[in-house]
């Protein structure tokens, strides 16, 4: 491939072996005049300061640079134009991405070099100078193809490797991810029934120490913390074996209000105003009512703990197009950046407790729903969240 595209850009400029010996005869003449032309090619490039920086932190720096255009401009003379030639042009383009200076330096720069070395050959006042300068601008034409392609190509296997590197960590990620799910899910089991039994347990002690014995508020306590392990385990064995949605026709209104009546009573709401006024009616969308529901709970649940006394949690339905868009926003402490690039990963948690996985869980409830979820938040401003599903058709 290499030695075909030489020739073929050959031929595009009809380069052929009078341009080759015009060129062997400008070589001697030149020659001389080499550094002039390398100083006043850098210093041109030095003066843009993006070019200076990178090629200042470039291996060797602005001299081996300067050495390295020396040794070009007599090669270039020299030829012979062939395969190794091509391999040595290419290798120009290839340093230009491994030091990182952007592809339209080179046809910048190369005006540059073309106008400098044509200003010399005029001044040589040779016999037959525009059949030098001929061959001159052929050749110049030649490199700087040359250079571009190899850059491009470069530039294209950096990028499929990075795609590479990025899918192969994924994938182990994936990998890691799947185990510690089937992990979660066999502790989950071997939990989920002896728990269930710890607290029939309890609750027929409390029933026999009478409702005013003093040890009644130990008993409530114990319940409550086994109803945490309860949900804990529940969200570990939803993650790790998700079900697939039992689709059907639901009001996706209907279902956020029906939620907020079961959740008002909820500890964390209370001094809470729930703000219900944008709830449109009949807003039918195809999907699993308690997976929706689940949802909404998580959602509305999030918005309450990032709330302080006299916070506001404002619950909105609407239709955009085809789709159903359900928002519920807080004026809450808000998310940082930082954390929100994180809140989708599984395990990650800002909070004393929980798992980390109840927004991961409603994001792939949602995509199974063939629906998209968004959170938008600002650091003491509060928190939107934003689900859209497709409405029935």
């Amino acid at each position: 491939m290499s030695q075909r595209l030489l020739e073929k850009l050959k031929s595009y400029v009809s380069f052929g072996a009078a341009d080759a010996a015009a060129l062997s005869e400008l070589r001697p003449l030149l020659a001389p005049e080499f550094k002039s032309c390398v100083d006043e090619f850098y210093d041109a490039l030095l003066r843009d300061e993006d070019a200076r920086r990178i090629l200042e932190q470039s291996s060797g720096g602005v001299d081996t640079l300067r050495s390295t255009l020396m040794t070009w401009l007599d090669e270039m003379l020299t030829g012979p134009q062939d395969h190794k030639y091509y391999e040595q042009r290419s290798r120009i383009g290839r340093r230009h991405v491994v030091v990182g200076l952007p592809q339209y330096y080179m046809f910048a720069a190369m005006n540059v070099l073309r106008r400098s070395l044509a200003s010399r050959v005029r001044r040589l006042a040779l016999p037959d100078v525009g059949r030098q300068l001929d061959a001159l601008h052929k050749i110049l034409d030649i490199e700087l193809a040359l250079m571009n392609e190899t850059y491009r190509e470069d530039q294209l296997a950096k990028l499929l490797k990075l795609e590479q590197r990025q899918f192969e960590e994924k994938l182990s990620e994936s990998e890691h991810l799947a185990g510690v799910g089937q992990l979660a899910a066999s502790v989950a089991h071997e939990i989920k029934n002896p728990l269930a039994g710890i607290s029939g347990a309890i609750q027929v002690m409390g029933a026999g120490l009478g409702a005013d014995h003093p040890h009644q508020g130990v008993i409530q306590d114990v319940l409550e913390q086994i109803d945490r392990l309860d949900s804990v385990v529940c969200d570990l064995l939803v993650y790790a074996r998700p079900s697939p949605p039992r689709l059907a026709r639901v009001d996706l209104s209907k279902t956020l209000r029906r939620a907020v009546i079961l959740l008002r009573e909820e500890p964390s709401f209370a001094g809470l105003t729930i703000d219900m006024d944008g709830i449109a009616d009949d807003c039918i969308v195809h999907a699993d009512d308690m997976q929706v529901q689940q949802v909404i709970t998580n959602l509305m649940l999030n918005a309450a703990h990032a709330c302080e006394s006299g916070g506001r949690i404002t619950c909105a339905v609407d239709r955009d197009g085809a789709m159903a868009v359900m928002g519920i926003e807080d004026d809450g402490v808000g998310i940082p950046e930082h954390t929100r690039k994180r809140i989708f990963e599984p395990f990650f948690t800002t909070k004393t407790k929980g798992t980390g996985l109840g927004l991961l869980i409603c994001r792939r409830i949602i995509e199974a729903h063939g629906g998209v979820i968004k959170i938008d938040s600002a650091v003491g401003r509060g928190t939107r969240v934003t689900v859209r599903l497709p409405i029935e058709s």
